[in-house]
């Protein structure tokens, strides 16, 4: 390595097994540098931001600092990305730069034989499997408290409004369960999305925040349903 780049990346699930702190992920990836006789040039992070983001400006902006010769230094590949097709894309956009990316931990970074390229694969799918358990069971939990009566964010979710005398429950919105209903009907009937909302709307059945209704809120309305 002629110099390095850090990067350090914090989850936004507050509990999750990876939320390293990025000052914490800084001392290791300095620690390795300082071993490695190898100045460190900058150091980029992401807060509250998931690896399956494409939109992280320290990281991107990271990868614009690199020079030939250096090294995109984390302290562990998934700090990077929870994305296979991600991961990809951030590899060829380091390779394109003449510079290559190095975990502290190793995971088929440290060398370029086939079997460190297998290992790196391996460990990028698995990670994105990670993700989309661990988004599962978010979903699972929410959706559970939620039945409960659980008020979970700031805003009811359709089908539900906040309960007039405990501001932390929520109760079924009659209408709006209605509508649900209605809308689980015609997607069952194979009605695009689309579809769905122009029977709505041709129905005089409002959107609660709007008069017109648009397809991703059809979707969310069906996956929170599902």
């Amino acid at each position: 390595m002629k110099s390095a780049v850090i990067y350090a990346r914090y989850s936004p699930r507050r509990y999750a097994d990876d939320c390293e702190s990025v000052e914490a992920q800084f001392d290791y990836c300095l620690d390795y540098c300082h071993k490695q006789s190898c100045p460190v040039t900058a150091r980029l992070y992401d807060k509250a931001l998931s690896g399956s983001d494409e939109d992280r400006p320290g990281l991107w902006q990271a990868v614009e600092l690199l020079k030939r010769g250096d090294a995109l230094v984390v302290y562990k590949l998934d700090r990077l990305a929870r994305s296979v097709y991600l991961s990809d894309i951030i590899e060829r956009s380091v390779k394109n730069k003449g510079a290559s990316i190095v975990s502290v931990c190793g995971e088929g970074t440290w060398n370029d034989s086939d079997e460190d390229w297998l290992i790196r694969k391996i460990l990028q799918t698995l990670a994105e499997y990670e993700r989309r358990v661990t988004a599962a069971r978010t979903k699972a939990s929410m959706l559970r408290h939620q039945a409960n009566g659980r008020r979970m964010s700031k805003e009811a979710p359709f089908g539900w409004t906040v309960d007039p005398g405990d501001g932390s429950r929520l109760v079924k919105s009659t209408a709006e369960q209605k509508t649900i209903e209605r809308i689980c009907a015609m997607r069952q009937s194979k009605l695009s999305l689309r579809a769905i909302c122009r029977q709505l709307e041709s129905e005089g059945i409002k959107c609660r925040s709007n008069d017109k209704w648009h397809h991703s809120t059809i979707r969310s309305v069906i996956n929170r349903c599902s």
